[in-house]
């Protein structure tokens, strides 16, 4: 019986070697993208943001949406000047990005921060 199983091993052996090989040759296997990108050495791309007059757009209208709802007598108004607010904080640490300037962590702003960010970036050029 041992002799059977040498035997088959014998024969099977080289057969399966080179299938294995074949299989290797035509398909190797592929590194995912974030591999590749190690093995090449690519310099991860870079972060792709709003432009800066879409943000300057969002910061007009956001003050619009403001005052009108600081003017009206809508439902939930704290609400909808929460979230307004918020979202005014949120686009002046854009513009702050896209200028390269430094930004406030704290959220919501306060506003005296609020102000300076408003203020660095006019002095930066940017006017809404």
């Amino acid at each position: 019986m041992p002799v059977l199983v040498l035997y088959a091993l014998c024969c099977v052996a080289p057969a399966l070697t080179f299938w294995l090989a074949d299989r290797l040759l035509r398909h190797p296997p592929r590194p995912s993208g974030r591999a590749l990108r190690l093995l090449r050495r690519e310099p991860d791309p870079p972060v792709v943001g709003p432009s800066l007059e879409r943000l300057v757009d969002d910061l007009r209208r956001l003050e619009r949406d403001y005052r009108r709802i600081e003017r009206s007598n809508l439902p939930a108004k704290a609400h909808r000047l929460q979230a307004v607010g918020l979202a005014y904080d949120d686009t002046l640490r854009c513009c702050c990005t896209a200028l390269e300037l430094p930004m406030p962590q704290a959220s919501p702003l306060r506003s005296m921060d609020r102000l300076q960010v408003e203020a660095d970036l006019a002095q930066h050029g940017l006017l809404w």
